[in-house]
């Protein structure tokens, strides 16, 4: 084996290398836009159910406008009660 050869050699393994380095960064970017895709689909999800959600608690209240009052009044007596007697 002669100089020339081993400097082609040396060549071929570089250009192997780059088209390598670069199929790999093809298919990094190539997956990193596929999960971007999915993460935006997820998003609008759950955008889309938080909205629903909200929604119909809103219509919730609204129908049962002192039910929720006297819930929420037991609930915030109760959370006091509990709390005043950790001090004691």
């Amino acid at each position: 084996m002669n100089k020339t050869d081993v400097q082609d050699k040396v060549q071929e393994l570089k250009e192997k290398g780059e088209n390598f380095a670069q199929d790999l960064r093809e298919k990094m970017q190539d997956k990193a836009k596929e999960i971007q895709k999915t993460a935006q689909q997820w998003q609008r999800q759950a955008a889309r159910t938080t909205r629903r959600a909200a929604r119909a608690t809103d219509e919730y209240v609204h129908d049962n406008a002192w039910t929720v009052v006297a819930s929420v009044a037991i609930g915030f007596f109760t959370l006091g009660f509990l709390l005043g007697r950790s001090r004691d």
